[in-house]
């Protein structure tokens, strides 16, 4: 890393050891880092705004945690944890990377993925910045809970993910699209969908 990504990330830590999520998010606006340096920590950043209306589908739904599957180094996921209290559970694939010297440390402890694993069914499943369709559907296809959370960036914002956001391949048609807020003005959105009754 580049010094100026060093203190960056030194900030983000000191600010997670005193539970300052808040003060995280408003790092967001300083304009230190240019926009793909950040990405390195947390592809979206997320307002308190977007928070709440993330919390509130979680409660409106009963949903008492999240999975959030690929999630690197966990910043997100801990951002949502210590706002909503929910447990928060980061899952990856490739353990060797995670626990190198060249990846970011995690924010949260990870779960490496293994073909017995599976989402309890009162969890989110959530999937931000995911770029493996046919991983996501792997897990849709194994996942018996009630709610997923895409997040990721629109048609014409310059990104790419698999699933997009608003035009996931769920390999079924069991889920409808509830509700969706951008991200600030980044083109990038939070996505609610949750199986058909």
């Amino acid at each position: 890393m580049f010094p100026e990504e060093n203190s960056f990330l030194e900030k983000i830590r000191s600010l997670q050891r005193l539970g300052d999520w808040r003060s995280i998010l408003n790092l967001n606006n300083e304009g230190s880092l240019d926009d793909f340096k950040r990405r390195k920590l947390l592809w979206a950043w997320p307002t308190e705004d977007n928070l709440a209306f993330l919390c509130a589908f979680f409660s409106r739904h009963e949903i008492t945690g999240v999975m959030s599957v690929g999630c690197g180094c966990g910043l997100l996921e801990w951002i949502i944890e210590e706002y909503s209290g929910l447990q928060v559970m980061g899952v990856e694939v490739n353990k060797e990377w995670w626990e190198s010297k060249y990846a970011v440390a995690p924010f949260i402890p990870l779960t490496y993925f293994n073909e017995d694993f599976q989402c309890p069914q009162s969890f989110a499943l959530m999937f931000c910045y995911f770029n493996n369709g046919p991983a996501f559907r792997n897990y849709i296809k194994h996942f018996r809970g009630l709610m997923v959370v895409i997040i990721g960036p629109a048609q014409g914002a310059g990104r790419h993910t698999d699933p997009q956001p608003f035009n996931p391949d769920f390999g079924q048609s069991h889920w409808r699209l509830e509700a969706s807020q951008e991200i600030r003005q980044t083109k990038d959105f939070i996505v609610i969908y949750l199986r058909r009754c």
